[in-house]
């Protein structure tokens, strides 16, 4: 993978912000990246049309609520923090918005702890980048709509598992291990750059990985150009239970 063009990249962008100094500030571009104003797991479904989380799918009232507003202490964490349960019927996403539709680079970081990836289809706990272009499902409900495009995977070893990037037109067999050997009921915090001129983004796992260079993903012939929403999400066809914390998404 074409780490030194990043890491080039990463030089580039500390010399410009040292340069600028106290100027240099990046625009957040969502909400209630910790979960602390939500409140319940209605308020966290609900969908006010505005920027906030929610539930997009809609997939049936039972889809709908298999996302919850979490407070128990989980692998230490007892802050807020969104859950989702894995069914192997039905689909479940947690949305935003971003205050502003995404041309240039940006950056998204959260924190993941994956419980369980069901062995049916063995993926699940799916982060994706995109938009809400086909007005059907809400958005990155098809692949048309995606970008950004990761996942988890069990591993061969019980107890671990593989973070997966997909990228290019390519099925899942294609899949890139951005960082194998993850544990299971453990929090990592996850770090997407996305370079949407260029269709790429970059993906590492904080303190574990290295960033790898991913080909945006790309459905059709193309991948979408603008980008104005993130999901977290378990499939009918990918389930799985996972928390999600502390997301932060800021353009340069």
């Amino acid at each position: 993978m074409p780490v030194g063009r990043f890491l080039g990249r990463l030089v580039i962008a500390a010399a410009v912000l040292a340069a600028a100094g106290s100027r240099s500030v990046a625009a957040g571009l969502i909400v209630d990246g910790d979960f602390t104003v939500t409140g319940s797991s209605k308020a966290l479904r609900a969908d006010n049309k505005g920027q906030d989380w929610c539930e997009s799918r809609n997939d049936t009232k039972a889809g709908h609520r298999l996302l919850f507003l979490s407070s128990k202490s989980i692998a230490g964490n007892a802050t807020p923090k969104a859950m989702i349960k894995a069914n192997p019927d039905l689909n479940t996403y947690l949305s935003q918005r971003f205050t502003t539709p995404q041309k240039g680079e940006f950056t998204v970081r959260y924190d993941v702890l994956v419980r369980e990836i069901l062995p049916d289809d063995n993926r699940s706990a799916f982060f994706m980048i995109g938009n809400d272009s086909d007005k059907k499902g809400g958005p990155n409900s098809t692949g048309g709509e995606r970008f950004v495009f990761l996942g988890f995977e069990n591993a061969a070893e019980k107890g671990k598992i593989n973070l997966f990037a997909r990228g290019g037109s390519g099925g899942w067999e294609k899949r890139t291990i951005a960082a194998p050997n993850l544990d299971l009921g453990k929090w990592y915090t996850i770090e997407v750059v996305v370079y949407p001129s260029e269709a790429l983004y970059a993906v590492s796992v904080k303190g574990v990985t290295q960033p790898i260079e991913i080909e945006a993903f790309k459905a059709g012939r193309k991948p979408p150009k603008k980008l104005t929403h993130m999901s977290f999400s378990s499939w009918n066809d990918g389930a799985g239970t996972f928390y999600i914390d502390n997301v932060s998404a800021q353009s340069q």
